[in-house]
C-alpha cells in the first residue's frame, strides 16, 4: 500500500515537471511559434489534457476565490446570453463553452504553479521576458519600416515576431514584458542580468513606438511609472525612483492629452476612429439595455460587402455592455472590483507593486483595443488573464496567512 501511494506520488510529480516546461513554453510560444493554430494546438495537446489530472485539488482551492467565483458568474451570464442572440448557433455555443475551458484551466494551471512552489513563477517570468527581449531586438532590427520614420505607408507598423499578427496586440503583449523587464532590472541592478533587462525596457518601449500603437504606448509609460511609484524593489535611491515615475506619469498625462486633442493638436486618427464604432455599440446597447443583444453577434457588413469595422468593439466594457446588457457588465465589474483589491493589498501591505502594474496595463488595453474575451490563445491571455491568475494565487495566499493568524490568536487564547 504503502509502496502504491509512493509510485503515484512520483507518477504525479513527474507529470507536473511535464506541465511546468510544457506551460513555460506556451508561454514563450507567443514570441517564436509563426503560427496560431499551432500555437492553440500545442497549449490543448500538451498543457491543457495533461494539466487537467493536477487540477483537481487547486479547483477545490478555487472555490474560496471570490476572484474566481465573480469570473465564474461572469463567463457564465456572457455563454448563457448567446441562447437570445439574434442568429443562435450551438456549434458556435459548444465553440465558446471549450475556448472558455482553456481559459479557466489556464488560470487553474497558473494558481498550481504558485502552489507548487512560490518562486516557480518568477522562474517562469524571467524565461519567458528574456526570450521577449531577445524577440523584440530581433524585430526592431529587422523592421524595413524603421528606416522610414514618417510612419505614412501602409503596413509601415512593426509587428514582432510569434503568433499574433496585429500591431496593437504585438504592442501589448511585448509591452506586457517590458514591465517584467523593468522589475528584474531594478531587483538585480548591476548584474548582468539587470542591465539586460533594463536593455530589454529600452527595447520594449522602441518596440511599441515602431508598432504605432498609442494604446501600447500609454499602457506601457503608465504601467512602468507605477511600478516606479509602488515597488519596494526598485534598486533606485527612493527620491530618484519618485522622479522617474512622477516625469513618466506627466508624460503618460501628456500623451493622452495629445491623443485626445486637448493640446490644441489634430485628435489622434485611432481614437477617432474608435467614436463612431463606440456610438453605433451604446446603439445597439440601448435596443436591449438589460440583458443585452446576447454574446453572439450579428454580422454587420460594410459596403463593399466585406464585414465592417463595427464588429469589434475596441472596449472590453462597451462590447459586453452591447452582448449582457447592464447585468453583464455589473458582473464584469464586480469581478474587476476583487481583482484590483488584492492588487492594491498586495502593493500596500506586501510592497510588491508589479501585479498592480501589469492590472493596469491590462486594464489601459481593454478600455480601447479589445472586444470579446472568450477566445483562443491570443494577446488576452497575455495581458488580462495570466496577472488575473497570479492576483488570484496571492488571494488564496492571503486567505490561508488571515486563517493561520486567526488559529494562532485562538491557540493563545
Amino acid at each position: 500500500m504503502i509502496e502504491r501511494l509512493q509510485s503515484d506520488s512520483l507518477r504525479r510529480r513527474s507529470l507536473s515537471n511535464i506541465v511546468i516546461v510544457t506551460y513555460t513554453l506556451f508561454l514563450a510560444g507567443f514570441f517564436f511559434v509563426p503560427n496560431a493554430v499551432d500555437h492553440y494546438k500545442f497549449y490543448i495537446a500538451v498543457v491543457f489534457l495533461p494539466g487537467l489530472l493536477l487540477l483537481p485539488a487547486t479547483l477545490r482551492r478555487a472555490r474560496g476565490s471570490l476572484i474566481w467565483q465573480s469570473l465564474l458568474a461572469y463567463l457564465a451570464y456572457m455563454l448563457l446570453s448567446s441562447f437570445w442572440s439574434e442568429t443562435f448557433s450551438f456549434a458556435t455555443l459548444w465553440r465558446d463553452v471549450r475556448y472558455t475551458a482553456y481559459l479557466l484551466s489556464f488560470i487553474l494551471l497558473t494558481v498550481f504553479l504558485f502552489e507548487h512552489n512560490r518562486r516557480l513563477p518568477e522562474t517562469i517570468m524571467l524565461f519567458v521576458t528574456l526570450v521577449t527581449i531577445v524577440a523584440a531586438i530581433i524585430s526592431v532590427v529587422t523592421f524595413q519600416g524603421s528606416t522610414a520614420l514618417t510612419f505614412s505607408a501602409p503596413g509601415s507598423e512593426l509587428i514582432g515576431i510569434g503568433t499574433i499578427g496585429n500591431p496593437n496586440p504585438s504592442a501589448f503583449i511585448y509591452g506586457f514584458y517590458g514591465i517584467f523587464a523593468l522589475d528584474y532590472a531594478s531587483r538585480h541592478r548591476n548584474t548582468v542580468l539587470g542591465w539586460f533587462c533594463a536593455f530589454g525596457v529600452l527595447v520594449m518601449f522602441i518596440f511599441v513606438i515602431l508598432s504605432q500603437s498609442n494604446t501600447g504606448f500609454l499602457a506601457l509609460s503608465a504601467a512602468c511609472a507605477l511600478l516606479f511609484l509602488t515597488d519596494r524593489h526598485s534598486g533606485l535611491i527612493p527620491r530618484r525612483a519618485v522622479i522617474i515615475g512622477l516625469l513618466l506619469s506627466l508624460g503618460s498625462a501628456l500623451f493622452l492629452a495629445w491623443s485626445l486633442g486637448l493640446m490644441g493638436t489634430a485628435v489622434d486618427a485611432g481614437f477617432a476612429n474608435r467614436l463612431p464604432i463606440w456610438r453605433h455599440v451604446l446603439q445597439l446597447w440601448l435596443q436591449a439595455p438589460i440583458f443585452g443583444q446576447g454574446y453572439q453577434q450579428t454580422l454587420a457588413l460594410a459596403p463593399d460587402g466585406t464585414s465592417s469595422i463595427v464588429n469589434y468593439a475596441h472596449s472590453l466594457f462597451l462590447s459586453t455592455l452591447r452582448d449582457g446588457g447592464v447585468i453583464g457588465l455589473a458582473l464584469l465589474l464586480l469581478f474587476y472590483f476583487f481583482t484590483l483589491r488584492i492588487a492594491l493589498k498586495l502593493t500596500l501591505q506586501k510592497r510588491r507593486g508589479l501585479y498592480l502594474c501589469l492590472f493596469l496595463f491590462g486594464l489601459i488595453c481593454v478600455l480601447a483595443d479589445t472586444n470579446q474575451i472568450i477566445t483562443r490563445p491570443r494577446e488576452l491571455w497575455i495581458i488580462m488573464w495570466l496577472p488575473l491568475a497570479c492576483l488570484m494565487a496571492y488571494e488564496l495566499g492571503f486567505q490561508d496567512e488571515d486563517s493561520a493568524e486567526d488559529s494562532a490568536v485562538t491557540n493563545g487564547l
